[in-house]
């Protein structure tokens, strides 16, 4: 053929990176070059100049009627032509081929730009974050008239109640993006509430619509067992797979969230002991003597015994509301895909976007939320060496006031690791960027990751929970394995493996230890080994992205540890004496993999821990992947003698509550 090629070329190049910058990843390589690809497309398309048809040749003067001319190079089939993006001499898969490729630059242009475009100033939101026993954190966002200052109302009440009582005033300005928490005080355990908000003349605001309703948690001081579940993932991106502009908010991961909410698997849940009704002051006391001697009676193991199945049908995972999310970093792409500046006010609109999605609502008005946070809260592989240097002052201020001011509070004012308990069970979420140590400047044995402050904390918080939490949760935004490779070999604990090591001694003396993490955009299950036969093991789930890219063809998790540990086992072998006891040294990985699922766009995990049989208690794994339960676990932890302290309530009818709050009994309570 003697077209001119150049301007299919150029199509075709701007219609591969449009389709992977709109539909495979995000990448920012792509917002200079469709630009690029476009102008050129046009350019040589112009100044192909295509010939007239053949048909159309003829001499106007002459008397002759037209001859049809014979061409070797034949037009292609208008069809093959727009699949091709082919230049022919008819003009309609000329113009179809522009208009795709415009459109395509259009997509692309709305995907990158959205944030400017719609700064969603005007957003109206709240949520619960931190939730106790006796008290819970709320947050709000309530625009206002320009310069000024308002102030709002929070009025509470127990879900089964009528009448709204007064709640704290928040103060809401410009200066703080018309965003505050406060903290609801005073309440009753496991009882469920809910609230809304009225003027500083008490009207009540037209937000929220119904009342968001939340319940605390149990009184852990009880060492009574309980059941609840919790889900956590990481990187969300709205509109990721791009699908078209009125599309421009949605979040698919947290509607599909949202959907599993309604229609999920498994068996209804038995209530705990922690959930059953305290109808009379003495039950209160029996209950307390009950847990006494079921705790003080239970047996410690040396083994963590962790059972895998794969369920095709029906899930174990019961049909329980999650009592919160952790939500493990990446929640905005500060960077990806452009940086539009490194000051507060381009960090916030990114934050106010999210929260205006309404996929991101259906999540946040109904359970309580929890946030980590990671690189792209400030840029890709982002690592402070504990100096916080630009740009972290403002990217930290957008993330505590959107996300991390209603978490838990730090045991240092002004940090963002925190702990906290769900009966039994005990959290400690980590910061792994603020005080990780440049790997580029600094030897491998001298890097840490935590830094002192938070190192000596979380050890403080370990030898606490050893003996009086069953199930103990380490928070991680990046993956603790070491078996990750591209950039993880240096951005997650793969580059930190001295202290690491540190950390996985300490680990193996404590039963009942997973460490949760994100990041890497695909799922692994992983098994820490320790050193010596009596050594509990550590597990990891790795779960990412909620919303966001994976690369088919790319799998970066090693399969194969390259450490391995020394142990020894003992076998009864049978002689021409009879039976004897012989020991072998084997070697076994230090991290092995047990499940590794890297496809999928959309990925969370379900976890529900069963502490009510203090003999057996149990976690049951859960992760879904587009929508669909991919894989599910059982880990059947060891016994763990709890501690008591104190004999609180857990749940007391209206009439002895208001009889209690009246003579001061509640404010002695907790």
């Amino acid at each position: 053929m003697r077209r001119h090629l150049a301007a299919p070329i150029f199509s075709a190049l701007l219609r591969l990176v449009a389709y992977i910058f709109l539909r495979v990843i995000p990448t920012r390589l792509a917002v200079p070059v469709l630009p690029a690809l476009y102008i050129s497309y046009l350019a040589s398309f112009i100044l192909s100049a295509p010939e007239p048809k053949p048909d159309d040749v003829h001499d106007p003067d002459s008397k002759k009627p037209a001859v049809p001319v014979k061409r070797d190079d034949e037009d292609p089939s208008g069809l093959l032509a727009v699949l091709l993006s082919l230049t022919t001499r008819s003009r309609l898969p000329n113009i179809t081929n522009v208009v795709i490729n415009t459109l395509l630059l259009f997509a692309s242009i709305d995907l990158a730009l959205n944030p400017i475009i719609y700064p969603e100033q005007d957003v109206v939101f709240s949520r619960v974050g931190a939730v106790y026993p006796d008290a819970a954190k709320i947050m709000v966002r309530y625009p206002g008239a320009e310069n000024a200052t308002q102030e709002v109302q929070l009025l509470y009440r127990e879900a089964s109640a009528t009448a709204w009582k007064d709640g704290p005033y928040l103060s809401l300005s410009k200066d703080h993006d018309w965003v505050n928490v406060t903290k609801l005080e005073k309440l009753w355990p496991n009882t469920d509430y809910e609230y809304t908000f009225a003027s500083s003349d008490g009207v009540i605001l037209q937000y929220p619509k119904p009342p968001i309703r939340f319940q605390t948690f149990p009184d852990s001081r009880l060492g009574a067992g309980s059941r609840f579940k919790f889900v956590v993932s990481s990187c969300i991106t709205p509109n990721f797979p791009y699908k078209g502009p009125l599309n421009r908010l949605t979040i698919e991961g947290f509607d599909l969230l949202a959907k599993s909410f309604e229609h999920p698997s498994g068996i209804p849940a038995a209530p705990s002991v922690t959930e059953k009704l305290v109808e009379k002051l003495e039950d209160a006391l029996e209950l307390y003597e009950n847990v006494t001697n079921t705790t003080t009676n239970t047996t410690t193991e040396n083994e963590t015994a962790p059972v895998e199945e794969e369920v095709e049908s029906t899930s174990f995972v019961s049909r329980v509301l999650p009592k919160f999310m952790l939500f493990l970093g990446d929640f905005i792409y500060a960077d990806v895909p452009i940086n539009f500046g490194e000051d507060e006010d381009s960090y916030l609109r990114l934050y106010r976007r999210n929260y205006a999605s309404p996929s991101f609502r259906k999540i946040y008005e109904h359970i309580p939320m929890l946030h980590a946070y990671d690189d792209h809260e400030i840029k890709n592989n982002w690592g402070g060496d504990g100096k916080d240097l630009a740009p972290y002052p403002d990217a930290s201020n957008a993330f505590k006031l959107y996300n991390g001011a209603a978490n838990y509070d730090s045991p240092t004012p002004g940090e963002h690791y925190f702990s906290f308990s769900y009966g039994d069970t005990a959290f400690f979420v980590l910061d792994t960027r603020r005080y990780r140590s440049d790997v580029e400047t600094v030897a491998p044995l001298e890097r840490t990751m935590l830094g002192e402050r938070q190192l000596e904390a979380f050890n403080t918080w370990l030898a606490k929970a050893n003996t009086t939490a069953t199930f103990k949760f380490i928070v991680s935004s990046v993956p603790f394995t070491s078996l990750w490779g591209h950039d993880a070999v240096r951005d997650s604990w793969g580059g930190y493996e001295a202290e690491k090591t540190q950390i996985l001694l300490d680990l193996h003396s404590v039963p009942n230890v997973f460490v949760l993490s994100g990041d890497r955009h695909e799922f692994a299950a992983i098994e820490f080994v320790g050193p010596t036969n009596g050594s509990y093991p550590i597990q990891e789930f790795s779960t990412s992205p909620l919303n966001m890219f994976y690369i088919p063809i790319v799998r970066t998790l090693n399969m194969e540890s390259k450490d391995v540990v020394t142990r020894t086992r003992t076998e009864v072998v049978l002689s021409e004496e009879g039976p004897e006891v012989q020991t072998f040294e084997e070697e076994v990985p230090r991290e092995r993999v047990v499940k590794y699922i890297p496809e999928g766009n959309v990925k969370w995990s379900t976890i529900e821990i069963d502490t009510a049989d203090k003999d057996r208690p149990l976690l049951l794994l859960e992760t879904w992947i587009d929508g669909k339960v991919a894989y599910e676990a059982e880990t059947v932890g060891t016994p763990v003698k709890g501690s008591l302290f104190g004999s609180a309530l857990v749940q007391v009818p209206d009439t002895i509550k208001n009889l209690l709050e009246m003579i001061g009994f509640q404010k002695q309570w907790f």
